[in-house]
């Protein structure tokens, strides 16, 4: 199951999350304007995957914080962007290359560091990796995804889609008795 879908309660804490990147101040972009148009955060929560339909920061480092529908024991995450024959201008630099995930107790803010990992973009454009929660045995209600670098683009960072994979919690009734 993805529990970093908009259309199951998942949200972005903006509070947390990098601002969007603004382009109106390049020169590139005043020609361009009447095709760019900023997608906001949430974008990345949504399975419309097309060139364009990406979330941008300024930068190449940056963070989004999702806050899940449910408390989570967190398995894998998926990345996905579009292929370079995709992309209209044939490069994908833009890309999250180097990106750590780590979980997040909402009460505390605590955070756990549950794996690095490099976006490789020769391989394909979905691409899982599996978390180190099994050493954890710790449900989280928020991922935050740290990139650490893209491919080569000094401007911005896109991030296209991403998935969030594990188990819900379970929640034990109170047995009778107890809690009174």
């Amino acid at each position: 199951m993805d529990w970093a879908l908009k259309s199951s309660g998942a949200t972005i804490d903006t509070q947390r999350t990098s601002q969007t990147y603004d382009c109106k101040d390049s020169g590139l972009c005043r020609i361009l304007r009447l095709f760019w148009t900023a997608s906001p955060p949430d974008t990345i929560l949504q399975p419309k995957v097309f060139p364009g339909n990406c979330w941008a920061f300024k930068g190449h480092q940056g963070q989004v914080v999702i806050r899940l529908p449910a408390r989570v024991h967190l398995t894998a995450i998926t990345v996905q962007h579009i292929t370079k024959e995709a992309s209209p201008s044939g490069t994908i630099i833009s890309a999250p290359k180097d990106i750590a995930v780590f979980g997040v107790d909402a009460d505390s803010e605590e955070e756990t560091l549950l794996g690095m990992f490099t976006y490789n973009t020769e391989k394909d454009p979905i691409q899982t990796f599996p978390l180190k929660s099994m050493l954890l045995p710790r449900a989280f209600s928020h991922v935050k995804l740290l990139v650490k670098s893209n491919w080569g683009n000094p401007w911005y960072t896109c991030i296209y889609r991403v998935q969030v994979h594990g188990k819900m919690e379970n929640r034990k009734a109170p047995t009778e008795g107890q809690d009174k």
